[in-house]
């Protein structure tokens, strides 16, 4: 392999060149991440504004669902408690409070049943 000065010469302007360079890119480097994490930062707060937002809608969505149930549940009393002359049934009563119950979440756990 042959030595080519002016290669050598363009090596050593390169490794003086390197750190004026990276000097001057600092700063542009570093606006560039706090522009990155200002955007990433307004990302995240419109996400969980959203997210918010969306449990805000299901929240309300359940207390209507309940109330339709607990409404549905009394009309249904009401209509057995008109239409019978004797005692009420006793099962209409806990029919009505499991119908008004709300239900329980899933965790998303199986469960084993062992006999």
């Amino acid at each position: 392999m042959r030595f080519s000065p002016m290669s050598f010469l363009l090596g050593l302007v390169a490794a003086g060149a390197a750190p004026i360079v990276s000097r001057a890119f600092r700063p542009f480097a570093v606006e560039a991440a706090a522009l990155a994490l200002t955007v990433v930062d307004e990302g995240r707060r419109i996400v969980a504004e959203q997210v918010e937002n969306f449990e805000d809608v299901m929240a309300e969505a359940r207390v209507r669902r309940e109330v339709a149930a607990a409404a549905a549940a009394a009309a249904a009393a009401e209509g057995e408690d008109e239409g019978e002359d004797s005692e009420p049934d006793a099962e209409a009563g806990s029919e009505a409070a499991v119908v008004a119950r709300p239900r329980r979440r899933n965790t998303g756990r199986v469960r084993s049943h062992v006999n």
